[in-house]
């Protein structure tokens, strides 16, 4: 996998922004869980016919649709180098796409965000079945957070 190419494509074509405050806190378990969101707010993004915004649970990722359209082939040529692509096939989760496209899950999640905005894949998640926020969130902590499969050639 090009990981520097994959990198490359993400920062043209997606931009992360945070839903909530920049410091969140919560309690999983016995775990007191602390995440900082380092993004500007997601009512700071541009809203706009050039943009599409996934919501990726944790954050929404602002895909610019020209420049993702531009990128599509070279994201497609990239992704026939995923290892398991029976996997990317059947629709993983962003927990196993980050190992497998040799990325962190910020860069999954945007990945995924892509490949939805060009058409490459569906989104699913609690919010898919109906959930409320706080099942969503807790099930994408899980790794429900996942893509439909990838169908390559999809349309924008």
């Amino acid at each position: 996998m090009n990981t520097e190419k994959l990198y490359d494509i993400l920062q043209e074509t997606t931009r992360v922004y945070r839903k909530g405050g920049v410091i969140e806190e919560r309690n999983t378990g016995n775990l007191h869980v602390v995440e900082i969101f380092g993004y500007p707010h997601t009512s700071e993004a541009p809203n706009n016919e050039k943009y599409e915004k996934i919501d990726m649970i944790f954050v929404d990722v602002l895909v610019d649709k020209e420049k993702a359209k531009a990128r599509k082939k070279e994201l497609e040529t990239l992704l026939e180098d995923y290892p398991q692509k029976d996997r990317l096939a059947g629709g993983p989760s962003y927990i196993e796409l980050a190992p497998n496209l040799e990325v962190e899950q910020e860069e999954a999640l945007r990945t995924m965000a892509l490949g939805k905005a060009l058409g490459l894949w569906e989104i699913m998640s609690g919010k898919t079945l109906g959930l409320k926020e706080q099942e969503t969130l807790k099930l994408a902590g899980n790794g429900f957070l996942m893509i439909s499969g990838y169908k390559p050639g999809g349309k924008i």
